[in-house]
């Protein structure tokens, strides 16, 4: 306590009666009262004289007011002396050494000098160097930086909690991504271990139907067996008694068939052509048998479809294509949409872009791809292909009947009256009219070098940046050199192409059926783009999707 009083009393003497704060830069005025630097200026002068002093009211001149620094030098030791007090043994020391103090003077830096840019302590500030020039306390001149320090760390302490709340969102986010892929993996697994218990079911289903057929046709097998051994050795005993007849003397046999009776007893005995001929098979047995040669057909079909369908929709990606109309041929009329091409005998030719075919109908796609697995389809629309289809199965179901009427009653040796230079005269005939159909009308879908040449005549050729298929009437062929005929199940009404261009493979499929077509490989370096060329009148091809 004894320690404290005096120290309140040195407070009071370094305390401003302006601002009733410590003395800030103290200065004094005529009168000889001090206060700070800053509460002069604050002072405004009486109606038509000079400011006057706050204590005695008497006048004085700003131009007279002197700084007081011993005053500031009191102030700092005071403050000092105050703060020693609460402080833990040392920290004085470390304080007193972390301090900036003047370089000249080794005193405490007060001041920042405006016009130098510098910091000065209080007899630097009195200075003849610094006298003239704007000197305001350190904390005053620091308070704007602070405050633009202060701003700053308000915008970024907002950016950082900005960030971390996208952050916490993007965690969130994530989490709820990874579940999601973690339940859609348990989907999956459960889905096929569901499919593959269906496909052992059926697998089982169809081996114990095998398996009962097999034990009754080998029952059956074994029956007919028995049956012709049995009906040999009678025919064998029947043989060796009329074998050892016909080795008695005439007399003997004569004597053995003269009565009616007895000659009725040998014709019973020994009946003309009776003898037991069984089919091998059961006509149940045989019929089931054709029938489960239908179901295995029908699951090779279904299975075919199936994985050509899996295999498709989880590789490759469907898209939609268009027609570029600035490639297409003066042959070829394109629809509003740019999904449909059709041809036409006549050739337009209002303007020739640098990038259409002149000679060559054909037309590209407007859409490239030069990497990543891609499919879309190409429908190929031909007037009469269904009528004709028909016509071919009731002719093919005609022929069915007369080839079992045929095997059944005739002989057939009538089907040899034509003669072999008939046949090849009729062979030559039908080959120039096929190969006339395949030149003057047939269609290509496939795909090709965005860069491939397209003015004149072209071969149309892998090597030329064209890898397709040619479908006519007559029959399909990939463009190969020489071409290679193909031989699907059906006719393709709808052709799926299915693009892998890391792969470098480029797949037919019959998109209907799911039938594998065929399949070029090759190396692509350049963009490629959906081909179609057409030059058959009364077809159409569209683009789906």
């Amino acid at each position: 306590m004894a320690t404290s009083a005096p120290l309140r009393s040195l407070e009071e003497e370094v305390t401003c009666s302006i601002c009733l704060d410590y003395l800030r830069d103290p200065v004094t005025i005529d009168c000889g009262h001090v206060f700070c630097r800053s509460c002069t200026t604050d002072v405004r002068p009486v109606a038509g004289g000079r400011p006057v002093c706050p204590l005695c009211k008497k006048p004085f001149k700003k131009e007279n007011i002197r700084p007081v620094w011993q005053l500031a030098s009191l102030v700092e030791n005071i403050e000092r002396l105050k703060v020693d007090k609460g402080r833990q043994p040392g920290e004085g020391a470390r304080e007193q050494q972390d301090a900036k103090l003047c370089e000249r003077h080794q005193e405490k830096l007060h001041y920042y000098c405006e016009d130098d840019g510098k910091l000065l302590c209080v007899i630097c500030r009195e200075s003849r160097e610094h006298r003239p020039h704007t000197a305001v306390l350190m904390e005053k001149a620091a308070q704007p930086h602070r405050e633009k320090i202060l701003n700053h760390l308000t915008t970024l302490r907002r950016d950082r909690d900005k960030i971390q709340s996208f952050q916490t969102k993007g965690d969130s986010d994530i989490l709820a991504a990874l579940q999601k892929l973690q339940d859609q993996k348990q989907c999956i697994v459960a889905l096929f271990e569901k499919s593959h218990e269906f496909l052992r079911e059926r697998e089982q289903h169809l081996l114990d139907q095998l398996a009962k057929l097999e034990q009754e046709l080998t029952e059956g097998r074994e029956k007919y067996k028995a049956r012709g051994v049995g009906e040999l050795a009678r025919l064998a005993l029947v043989i060796s008694e009329l074998e050892g007849k016909a080795q008695q003397p005439a007399a003997e046999l004569m004597q053995t068939v003269r009565s009616k009776e007895e000659s009725m007893t040998l014709s019973n005995r020994y009946p003309r052509k009776k003898f037991w001929i069984g089919k091998p098979i059961a006509r149940v047995v045989k019929k089931r048998t054709g029938e489960f040669s239908d179901k295995l057909l029908s699951l090779q079909r279904g299975l075919r479809e199936f994985q050509g369908k899996l295999l498709r929709d989880l590789e490759y990606k469907t898209v939609s294509v268009t027609l570029d109309p600035q490639s297409a041929s003066g042959y070829l009329l394109l629809s509003e949409d740019w999904k449909c091409v059709t041809y036409s005998n006549l050739y337009r030719s209002n303007y020739l872009y640098p990038q259409q075919f002149d000679c060559e109908p054909g037309v590209l796609g407007s859409k490239g791809f030069t990497w990543g697995k891609v499919y879309w389809e190409v429908e190929v629309e031909r007037e009469g292909w269904s009528e004709e289809e028909e016509e071919g199965a009731e002719e093919e179901e005609g022929e069915e009947e007369e080839e079992e009427e045929e095997a059944g009653y005739g002989d057939g040796y009538d089907e040899w009256e034509t003669t072999d230079e008939d046949e090849e005269s009729l062979g030559d005939e039908e080959e120039e009219e096929e190969e006339e159909e395949e030149v003057l009308e047939s269609c290509m879908v496939g795909v090709a070098r965005d860069s491939m040449k397209r003015k004149g005549d072209l071969s149309l050729r892998p090597e030329d940046g064209v890898w397709a298929l040619r479908l006519s009437s007559a029959g399909i062929w990939a463009n190969t050199d020489p071409e290679a005929e193909l031989f699907p199940a059906l006719r393709p009404r709808r052709v799926g192409i299915a693009l892998d261009y890391e792969g470098g493979t480029v797949t037919f499929t019959n998109a209907e059926s799911q039938e594998l077509i065929y399949t070029f490989t090759a190396t692509f370096t350049r963009r490629l783009v959906p081909f179609l060329w057409l030059k058959w009148p009364g077809t159409r091809l569209l683009l789906r999707p």
